[in-house]
């Protein structure tokens, strides 16, 4: 994922997340299927690994990239296989405290269920981990540590996000306007555009979109899950950019 909200005790389910996936266009992969018996994710047919894992028993895995100026070296285990693993485990805090941040391009995981949920920030060029266990309220998690300035696309999410819990609160109103602002296409002005060492002024318009849209690379996918403590009560996915694909219940694969 490249952006995903994770809302704790604010709706009428204890956790909600909405989550985007932002990709290269050739990059192939596969959407939600079986990883493991009551797991479900899309797959990366480069690497195996997932973005996104939703499980049965009511507990969600994620996976953020983390932005860096320079392209990680070769040979480094997929981010997407830890994020595989994460929703495998039998204890998902003790596999994200042994994790080594080494082995990894450096990321941001996210982990949780409908007692809690956590970010964890793995940095390869440290060898740092730090883990935090949210509180009540709306986190938004993009290419660095919550609330980290230079991402105007999670600050655009957050206030669509608040805008939506001041209506209602119930997941049949609340669903329905998360997948709405998924497919938000609103950029900032051209003059109001961050500085990028690595991309385009006109990319990085791009990228200040909740749904991004540029030649090559884009917004590929959505989810918005909601989870009580008896499991999965909503999981609905959409298999391409969310404002122009529908969204589909996919409880039936768990």
């Amino acid at each position: 994922m490249c952006t995903i909200a994770i809302l704790v005790d604010v709706a009428d389910a204890p956790l909600v997340i909405a989550a985007n996936r932002d990709e290269l266009y050739a990059r192939p992969a596969r959407g939600p299927e079986r990883l493991a018996d009551g797991i479900v994710g899309g797959v990366d047919e480069l690497s195996g690994g997932t973005w996104l894992a939703i499980a049965k028993t009511g507990r969600f895995a994620a996976v953020t990239n983390q932005h860096v100026l320079q392209s990680p070296p070769v040979g480094l285990r997929s981010r997407g296989l830890a994020v595989r693993e994460l929703a495998m485990a039998a204890d998902p805090d003790a596999y994200a405290e042994a994790l080594d941040p080494t082995r990894y391009a450096s990321m941001n995981l996210a982990w949780g269920d409908a007692a809690g949920a956590r970010v964890g920030y793995f940095r390869r060029e440290t060898n740092a981990r730090e883990i935090v266990r949210l509180g009540r309220g709306v986190h938004v998690l993009c290419n660095d540590k919550l609330g980290a300035p230079g991402f105007p696309r999670g600050e655009r999410f957050g206030l669509l996000i608040a805008a939506a819990l001041a209506r209602s609160t119930k997941l049949a109103d609340l669903v329905p306007a998360l997948e709405h602002a998924l497919g938000d296409h609103t950029r900032n002005e051209p003059s109001d555009v961050p500085s990028s060492d690595k991309f385009s002024h006109e990319v990085a318009r791009e990228l200040t979109a909740i749904c991004i849209h540029t030649p090559s690379y884009g917004t590929r996918s959505a989810t918005v899950a909601a989870f009580d403590r008896d499991g999965v009560v909503v999981y609905d996915h959409a298999d391409g950019p969310p404002d122009r694909t529908p969204f589909v219940d996919r409880r039936s694969l768990l």
